[in-house]
C-alpha cells in the first residue's frame, strides 16, 4: 500500500515539475508571490520557529525590522522552491548564465596541481542550482552528499536529473566510500554543514551569531582525514532568478588546524552573509535544538517549546 501511495505522490510531483517547466519566469514569480502570501498570511508556516531564530540572532532589531526580514524570507523561500524545479528545464548554459562563479581561478589552480578539494557551502541563497552547475563551471569531477527522500520514486527522479548533468550524488550513509573517488581523479566534494546535528556527540561547538552552537562534524572531519583544502562557496542573490557565486579559500591545510577551528571559520563565513542580508538563509530550520549545560553536556534546548 505504501508503494501505491508513494507512486501517486510521484505522479503528482511530476505534474508539478511539468507545470513549472513550461511556465515562463515572470509568471512563475507571480505564482511565487501568491504562494508566499498564502504560507505567510494564511498557513503561517513555521512562523514561530522563524520568529524564535530571528530573535535569537538579531536581538537588537525591532519587531518591524524582523517582520521585514520574515516577509522577504517567505518570498525567497517560494522563489527557491519553484526555481529548483525550473532549473531542470533550462539548458545548463542558460542556467549557468543565471548562476555565475567568481574567482574560479582558485579551483582551477588546485585542479592543475592534481588536488582534490572539499567545497563547503550552506543553505543560503540558492544552493539547489549549485548541484546543477558546479560541474559545468569547474574542471573537477563533483560529488554531492545528499539525504535520500522517503519516497523512492521522487528520490530516484531527482537523483537522475542531477546526475544527468554530470554531478555524482552520494547518500550520506555512503560518505566514506565517496571520498575514495579522489584516488582516480581530482574531485570536488560538496558538503553543507549548517544544519543542526542529530548526534551532538560528534559535533563541534562554536560561537555563531552570538549563540553557543553545535555544528556538524563532516566538513572538519573529512577535510582533515584526507587533507583536502576547503573551498567556501557563497551564493548571493542579485535579483529574482539570478545569483552570484563567490569562491574563497577557507582552509588550505586542514591538518594544521586545531579541533573546532575549521567549524568556527566555516560558520563565521555564514555569519557574515546573515549580517549582510539575513533573508536568504533557511530560517525554517530548528537550528538550535541543543545547548550545553553547566558541565558542557549537550541537552535539549527550550527555544522551540
Amino acid at each position: 500500500m505504501k508503494k501505491f501511495f508513494d507512486y501517486i505522490g510521484y505522479l503528482a510531483f511530476r505534474m508539478l515539475i511539468f507545470s513549472v517547466r513550461i511556465t515562463p519566469f515572470p509568471i512563475l514569480y507571480f505564482w511565487s508571490d501568491v504562494i508566499s502570501f498564502i504560507i505567510f498570511r494564511v498557513i503561517r508556516y513555521r512562523r514561530k520557529v522563524i520568529n524564535t531564530n530571528l530573535t535569537m540572532c538579531f536581538p537588537e532589531k525591532t519587531e518591524e525590522e524582523k517582520k521585514e526580514i520574515r516577509i522577504k524570507f517567505y518570498r525567497h523561500f517560494t522563489d527557491l522552491l519553484l526555481e529548483s524545479f525550473k532549473g531542470y528545464a533550462l539548458p545548463v548554459e542558460k542556467l549557468a548564465a543565471r548562476y555565475p562563479y567568481e574567482n574560479k581561478e582558485l579551483t582551477e589552480k588546485l585542479y592543475k596541481e592534481g588536488k582534490s578539494m572539499l567545497v563547503a557551502f550552506s543553505h543560503y541563497g540558492n544552493w539547489e542550482w549549485a548541484t546543477q552547475t558546479v560541474v559545468y563551471e569547474h574542471s573537477h569531477h563533483m560529488a554531492v552528499l545528499y539525504k535520500p527522500m522517503k519516497n523512492r520514486y521522487i528520490d530516484n527522479y531527482i537523483k537522475t536529473c542531477r546526475e544527468h548533468r554530470g554531478t555524482h550524488l552520494c547518500p550520506i550513509d555512503k560518505t566514506k566510500y565517496m571520498f575514495a573517488m579522489r584516488e582516480k581523479q581530482p574531485m570536488g566534494f560538496v558538503m553543507l554543514g549548517d544544519q543542526n546535528p542529530s548526534n551532538t556527540k560528534h559535533g563541534f561547538w562554536v560561537n555563531f551569531m552570538g549563540i553557543d552552537t553545535c555544528v556538524l562534524h563532516g566538513i572538519e572531519m573529512y577535510s582533515k582525514m584526507f587533507n583536502l583544502p576547503i573551498i567556501y562557496l557563497e551564493s548571493r542573490k542579485v535579483k529574482r532568478g539570478h545569483y552570484q557565486q563567490y569562491i574563497s579559500m577557507l582552509v588550505e591545510d586542514p591538518e594544521k588546524c586545531a579541533p573546532g577551528e575549521i567549524s568556527a571559520l566555516y560558520m563565521h563565513k555564514l555569519e557574515e552573509s546573515l549580517k549582510r542580508d539575513p533573508a536568504y538563509w533557511l530560517w525554517t530550520h530548528k537550528r538550535w535544538k541543543h545547548k550545553r549545560d553547566e558541565n558542557g553536556k549537550a541537552i535539549s534546548s527550550e527555544y522551540y517549546k
